[in-house]
């Protein structure tokens, strides 16, 4: 298989999966809304839940999403043709599965009516399973041994999965799909027996051998419970009827304090919510294995117990934004081990005077680069004894090209650096620029270090000069090999100013160099900067951030545009679908209809602005696209 077919089928790939996600988002349709009022997810799973996300309301979501910009995007009529065969293709995919559920996509999507929630928690162990592990103990042969350990420890740190929708009118729907999933799993040898709890019905699906999950669901009051593992239906049940004396996720106190960061920012509800313990996760994950008693120990001195949770929310719709979503991460004080490689400052968010105007993102961060190196040096100590840093970085740097991390480098850094990103003409599947600067204390001796560079190794840099500017131009070996759709990178390094700057694109740098000298408009005039900025301040509330980024959607979404119009990106995907034929119908989808200008596409997006601060017990992250508006 050639060079070009394997990238080309990957990219279908990846394109089909973003086409499916894309259209079933837009193609949800209201219907009549859930009557019952079922207890929010967090009521209902155990505090131990170890992850968690849930919609809100998938009608509300379906409204809200149909009056966004892209939920009017693809109602355009411009563009609605094109939209109906995304869709159809989406069906065309989904049919493998529909065919064996006996149900179409559009009802498929039509079940859900109010939360949908998914959870991952601890598994337990139920009395029919120790029964049937009973049965394999009568063997003592090493082998029989061995497998009862390591069963026991796969028992023991057990995973098990929970699904709630609220179905409303369409809960019969749902039952009648998971009538089906039971006619499927009884033919692969379960055993089906149920019980009872205050009038409702839960059906359990028994495994017949040891590891593999029961299965267990209920329907109430229109909402569909399914569980993976024993009890975890159940007990979903049992706190609904309040007959539970155990804790529920919503009065665990970590979980408390991440939704209150995340949840209590705005003064809607949230549309989505979600909830990790990563740490409870890596525990059960390594616990699983022979090596626990050995690795789990290191683990613990890392000082990953510090880390509570992560957590977020999303909200959609407003007058001035069009979606914000917040995610908090929370750590005990103080941080050490592997938490203390987090040292964000406080960072100027105005963007350096050398960064053009027409970037399609830029991001600002101020980070104590020198805390974080020593900190990681500790960490890598734990494993590879006194000094690794030293050993594996240091050493070989001063060895080989006479350079000084901590002196020359490290110490020479003021923190602060910034990434833009620029998508280079014409369109190419990683048209996508990128350029990272350093802000430096002392550019002399920066300049001084990259001479000394050049003296040990005199064949990796090249020098030109670009505005007046030097510029030192790496080689770049295997650039005749990509193939004929990619852009070529031209990876060069430059200090202008108090920046130490690379850029993998010349033409990026030449840019760079006329907004320094005025000769070219900058980023910190551009009205939509301003805008994101000012809405910025609002959203900090008087925090000092730490990081702070603005990106153009539309920059992105002209890339894509240029790329399907592109004759090349069309050859080389009828070449891919000889392995892809999922490739072949994105061509013959673009060739029966015609692209529209983009301007009919670039009305519907809006800057975007993202922001993060640190506090005493954790990080907090933001984000916000503005409404799209025609003028």
């Amino acid at each position: 298989m050639s060079t070009k077919t394997i990238i080309f089928t990957k990219f279908a790939r990846i394109a089909a999966t973003c086409t499916v996600w894309l259209t079933l988002t837009s193609s949800l349709v209201p219907v009549v809304a859930q009557e019952q009022d079922t207890p929010g997810a967090p009521r209902l799973l155990p505090s131990d839940t170890l992850a968690y996300l849930r919609l809100d309301s998938a009608e509300r979501y379906r409204e809200d999403f149909s009056a966004s910009s892209v939920g009017q995007m693809l109602n355009d009529p411009a563009l609605k043709p094109l939209a109906g065969e995304v869709y159809q293709m989406a069906a065309e995919l989904f049919e493998q599965v529909g065919t064996i559920l006996e149900v179409s996509l559009d009802d498929l999507l039509a079940i859900p009516q109010g939360q949908v929630a998914v959870a991952l928690m601890p598994g337990n162990l139920s009395d029919y399973q120790k029964e049937l592990a009973a049965e394999e103990d009568d063997d003592e042969s090493p082998e029989a041994i061995r497998r009862r350990l390591a069963r026991k420890r796969r028992e023991q740190n057990s995973l098990a999965g929970l699904f709630l929708i609220e179905a409303g009118g369409n809960a019969d729907t749902l039952m009648g799909l998971m009538d089906k999933l039971e006619q499927r799993v009884t033919t692969q040898g379960y055993l089906q027996r149920s019980t009872e709890l205050e009038g409702t019905k839960v059906i359990k699906l028994l495994p017949p051998r040891p590891g593999r999950p029961e299965i267990e669901y209920f329907e109430k009051d229109g909402t569909v419970v399914l569980g993976i593992g024993h009890d975890t239906a159940a007990k979903v049940l049992e706190h609904w009827a309040d007959r539970s004396e155990e804790e529920t996720l919503a009065d665990r106190s970590d979980f408390v304090s991440i939704m209150s960061r995340c949840v209590g920012a705005e003064s809607t509800r949230p549309q989505m919510t979600f909830f990790v313990d990563p740490y409870r996760i890596a525990e059960r994950i390594v616990k699983r294995g022979t090596a626990a008693a050995f690795v789990w120990p290191i683990v613990e001195q890392l000082g990953l117990p510090k880390l509570r949770g992560i957590g977020g929310s999303a909200f959609s719709g407003g007058e001035v934004f069009e979606s914000i979503s917040h995610m908090h991460i929370l750590i005990d004080p103080p941080r050490d081990g592997v938490l203390g490689v987090l040292r964000p400052e406080v960072v100027e968010s105005a963007p350096p005077k050398w960064v053009p105007a027409d970037v399609a993102s830029y991001t600002s961060v101020k980070w104590d680069f020198e805390t974080t190196y020593d900190n990681l040096d500790k960490i890598v100590a734990q494993f590879q004894g006194e000094g690794p840093m030293k050993r594996f970085v240091e050493g070989p740097a001063e060895q080989q090209f006479g350079i000084s991390v901590r002196e020359d480098l490290l110490q020479n850094i003021t923190g602060r650096y910034v990434n833009c990103g620029w998508i280079e003409p014409s369109a190419k599947l990683n048209s996508r620029t990128a350029t990272h600067a350093l802000e430096l204390k002392d550019s002399l001796k920066a300049k001084n270090l990259i001479a000394k560079f050049r003296e040990r190794r005199p064949n990796d840099l090249t020098v030109e000069t670009i505005g007046g500017t030097v510029v030192y131009v790496a080689r770049s070996p295997n650039s005749g090999q990509l193939p004929p759709n990619f852009r070529v990178p031209e990876p060069a390094l430059m200090i202008l100013g108090d920046w130490l700057i690379f850029s993998d694109s010349r033409e990026m740098l030449t840019r760079i160099t006329r907004a320094n000298l005025e000769a070219a408009p900058r980023l910190i005039n551009v009205l939509e900067f301003e805008l994101v900025t000012s809405e910025l301040g609002g959203k900090l509330d008087g925090e000092k951030p730490f990081l702070v980024s603005f990106l153009r959607g539309a920059e992105y979404m002209k890339q894509i545009y240029d790329l399907a119009k592109s004759p090349e990106t069309r050859g080389m995907l009828r070449q891919a679908s000889t392995n892809a034929p999922f490739a072949g119908k994105i061509v013959s989808m673009l060739e029966r209809n015609q692209m529209p200008d983009f301007k009919e596409f670039e009305k519907y997006f809006a800057p975007s602005g993202t922001f993060a601060y640190d506090e005493p017990a954790g990080i907090h992250f933001g984000s916000f696209t503005l409404r799209a508006e025609e003028d």
